[in-house]
């Protein structure tokens, strides 16, 4: 926990400093380099041996496409609420059953999240779930893997 702490706290760092001369491009940038970060260490907790080497690339890939993806649309604060309406969908929703979440700041921003399964995944449990976010009549479409971490919380470790 003390290593995902001290790369959330990097990525923070990285975001205040370049916060006030951000441009699109920064921002791809930065939400791509913070998501990889998390996808690279939620891999490397889940798997083991060989296989955990694996999933950390994987995991740092998937997370840097996923984060450049959501920086074009959602606004920090945004990406905050969104993930919030995204744990408490699986945390609270059967399977099939959505779950809305709309922008606070624009009203052009929304989303529908819907977990599709729930299983165990390498001794945790996990939910495959669709996300369709929309901005201004354009839509975004993505199945992801959440899993719980070793403190319960649910970590997207997978996007497609």
């Amino acid at each position: 926990m003390k290593k995902f702490k001290k790369i959330l706290l990097s990525g923070v760092i990285v975001l205040s400093l370049t916060y006030s001369c951000e441009t699109t491009e920064d921002k791809k940038l930065i939400g791509g380099l913070i998501g990889a970060a998390v996808g690279a260490y939620v891999g490397s907790e889940i798997g083991s041996g060989i296989g955990k080497n694996i999933t950390t690339v994987l995991g740092g890939s998937l997370g840097y496409l996923l984060g450049q993806k959501l920086a074009n649309i959602l606004s920090e604060s945004e990406e905050e609420s969104f993930g919030e309406k995204i744990k408490e969908t699986l945390d609270n929703n059967e399977n099939l059953e959505s779950n809305q979440w709309s922008s606070d700041e624009d009203p052009t921003k929304n989303a529908i999240i819907t977990p599709l399964s729930n299983y165990n995944y390498k001794n945790s449990v996990c939910r495959d779930f669709k996300k369709i976010v929309t901005k201004d009549k354009k839509s975004i479409e993505e199945v992801s893997k959440a899993c719980r971490d070793k403190d319960g919380n649910w970590v997207v470790i997978e996007t497609s």
